[in-house]
């Protein structure tokens, strides 16, 4: 097993756009804070709005987890995004290798589309006048984009091979996504895409939504899901090297 990850080196135009996607989030999450910090005195939010916002956004941010993942997983190869799908892809053959790439490396497969969404949601919230539903609503768009930036950082404590006790207690109550939970999706990559707490899973796997939407993309486009998995991985060999490729990759 190399001790290194196969798509480690990244090129300077591929370091820009991974810091523009995370710096656009991080953005958004500001704006987020001020409009909150702004306009909190002209707004009575009582504790029951405060905690189902918080709640809320949690919730959907896991749901919105899920979807890029499953979007990522099922739809896109490194054709079209380049080094982001690769070392997602690298992930369900090596799982431990997502550990050894920097936070920027994977924030950004999260943040680009939360920026996009959220930034958007947001932006529309804030023409609104204020009110304790704007206020609450505000929240959920501040936790999930901030929960999609740190988005494989959460995926990553199921990974961790030593877990703190701390960490060990948040997993058991289902705060942060849990080894035992998300194993389930490498063994079965269609289910379990949400990683941040896991909730979403439950009424996605038992509704079969993902498999249910990859029945309405074939029938809508003819495209198939996970059409080159198998080849890919033939490709990729242990020591990182794509058969045919001049050169390693990494």
């Amino acid at each position: 097993m190399p001790t290194i990850p196969f798509f480690k080196h990244a090129t300077l135009r591929e370091i820009i756009i991974t810091r523009l996607c995370c710096g656009a989030d991080i953005v958004v999450i500001l704006c987020c804070v001020g409009y909150l910090v702004g306009r909190y005195p002209a707004v009575e939010l009582r504790w029951p709005w405060l905690i189902g916002a918080l709640l809320a956004g949690y919730f959907l941010a896991d749901l919105f987890s899920g979807l890029v993942h499953w979007v990522v997983d099922t739809w896109l190869d490194e054709g079209m995004l380049g080094r982001g799908i690769a070392i997602t892809r690298e992930h369900h053959t090596h799982p431990g290798h997502v550990l050894l790439y920097g936070f920027l490396d994977q924030a950004s497969l999260g943040a680009a589309p939360s920026a996009a969404v959220v930034g958007v949601a947001a932006t529309l919230t804030a023409l609104f006048p204020v009110s304790a539903l704007t206020y609450a609503l505000m929240i959920v768009w501040f936790v999930i984009a901030t929960c999609m930036l740190f988005g494989m950082s959460f995926h990553n404590l199921a990974h961790r091979p030593v877990r703190p006790l701390l960490l060990r207690m948040a997993q058991r109550l289902h705060l942060v996504c849990s080894p035992e939970h998300h194993w389930c999706h490498h063994r079965d990559h269609t289910i379990r895409y949400c990683v941040i707490n896991g909730w979403a899973n439950y009424p996605c796997d038992r509704l079969r939504l993902w498999t249910r939407l990859e029945l309405l993309v074939t029938a809508t486009t003819g495209r198939a899901p996970r059409a080159d998995d198998a080849e890919w991985q033939r490709k990729l060999n242990d020591t990182g090297i794509f058969v045919g490729s001049p050169r390693p990759i990494g």
